[in-house]
């Protein structure tokens, strides 16, 4: 009885996080193709934006943390990465980029956004206890920055894969014919929200950045994935602000056949690979 129980309660999650994850694709997906007038079909959508994970992440044979090979940077033997805006966007010149407009939301949609998925994951970021509670917030807004479409370059990739020691797992599955590759992804240039939060929001987010009363103050929090700055302006509001770059979603590809990387410069003639976790949050 127990287990059943278990079962069902976790079916509910999951169709939760499902549906959340929809509705985000949805919205997000439509801004950012207006915004970069591209077909973002076949990409996976992250469940929210990320400061990693994006062009040239590896994986051997299917995505999933179990066939992970190394993150973008890693990939290309890049330890200290650039925290410069446009030198972090070319990727030592593996990536070709192109600059879409700003992507804008009605105020509903930023509401959504904001509530579903940026300040659940900012507030598990600071460590506000209980998490996100819509009644104890109010006047959201989200600004978006630019957006961004990277490709992946064909030569240079292959050029740096040829020269790498046989020993180096990128090298081992790409000579097995078992190599997927993120070759393009989508980035959006920064993300801010500002939100009126509760008297108890307000004084544990005051106690987090070391602050009491009317005061202002700034403090950045930061975990594996993102570096959020939270500021407080007012009495009971706060702005929370992602200044790098973040990854939106990226398209993934499983190499063809042992040797070989691609005929085709956008790497079409490689088959489109799902991850094995949650095939929702691929864009239709």
């Amino acid at each position: 009885m127990k287990k059943l129980m278990f079962l069902v309660s976790l079916i509910f999650l999951l169709g939760q996080l499902s549906a959340k994850a929809q509705n985000y694709n949805k919205i997000m997906g439509k801004a950012i193709k207006k915004a970069i007038g591209d077909d973002l079909k076949g990409y996976q959508v992250f469940s929210y934006p990320t400061n990693n994970f994006g062009l040239i992440t590896s994986y051997e044979g299917t995505v999933s943390d179990y066939n992970f090979l190394c993150d973008m940077w890693n990939c290309i033997g890049v330890d200290n990465p650039t925290n410069v805006t446009e030198d972090w966007l070319r990727l030592n010149d593996f990536a070709a980029i192109g600059v879409g407009g700003t992507i804008n939301l009605t105020e509903s949609k930023q509401k959504k956004v904001a509530i579903k998925v940026v300040l659940p994951k900012i507030y598990d970021i600071v460590g506000i206890s209980g998490g996100l509670k819509k009644e104890k917030t109010s006047e959201i807004s989200i600004n978006i920055g630019k957006a961004y479409l990277r490709k992946l370059r064909r030569d240079p990739i292959v050029t740096y894969i040829n020269g790498l020691d046989g020993s180096a797992a990128m090298k081992r599955a790409y000579n097995n014919g078992t190599l997927v590759l993120a070759v393009a992804d989508c980035v959006l240039e920064d993300l801010a929200v500002t939100v009126k939060v509760d008297d108890q929001t307000e004084a544990e987010l005051d106690a987090k950045i070391g602050i009491s009363g009317t005061s202002s103050a700034t403090k950045i929090f930061q975990d594996a994935s993102l570096s959020v700055e939270v500021a407080k302006n007012t009495n009971g509001t706060f702005s929370f602000k992602v200044s790098h770059p973040v990854i939106f979603a990226r398209l993934i590809r499983h190499q063809p056949s042992g040797g070989t990387l691609s005929k085709n410069e956008d790497f079409s003639d490689w088959p489109i690979v799902k991850p094995n976790s949650d095939p929702t949050i691929i864009l239709p």
